[in-house]
């Protein structure tokens, strides 16, 4: 992925090799927002993307989840939807203006919690750099810091 500045927008430019990875990994957490599993407390992906309002009332905490999951859960897809649908098939140019790009940004941040969270990323884990998803994720990780770096230009 290469990414530049052109005037107010981010111009990015994807490979097909990372276009195709970016909707694999769309439609994963797709699917994971989509069912309405966001209620599912015991799947740590969701604990870390939905964490609990209140961490020492758990009748709060559950009022709060009922509450405000739902709501949160349709933003987050449809953050990821719209960022979806700019994947350019086969690779390509994106430009995203700065809505766009925070979009981007909160997206690849999801995309990195839930994928760190089944890798048990932690700063003490020592993880399998031979892991196809363990180069996926910093392959993300990669992908963050260049939008970050081009967003605060």
């Amino acid at each position: 992925m290469k990414a530049r500045r052109k005037g107010e927008l981010l111009r990015v430019d994807l490979q097909a090799t990372e276009a195709a990875l970016l909707s694999v990994l769309f439609d994963d957490l797709g699917t994971l927002l989509d069912v309405g599993n966001t209620a599912d407390t015991a799947d740590p992906v969701l604990q870390r993307l939905f964490p609990d309002g209140y961490t020492d009332d758990d009748a709060a905490s559950a009022e709060y989840r009922e509450l405000v999951a739902a709501d949160l859960a349709s933003e987050r897809s449809g953050r990821l939807q719209a960022c979806r649908a700019e994947v350019p098939e086969g690779g390509g140019r994106m430009d995203l203006d700065a809505e766009a790009a925070d979009r981007w940004l909160r997206v690849i941040n999801d995309l990195r919690l839930a994928l760190g969270v089944r890798l048990g990323v932690t700063e003490e884990a020592e993880l399998d750099e031979s892991e196809q998803s363990v180069n996926v994720y910093h392959w993300l990780s990669a992908v963050q810091e260049t939008l970050v770096t081009h967003v605060m230009d």
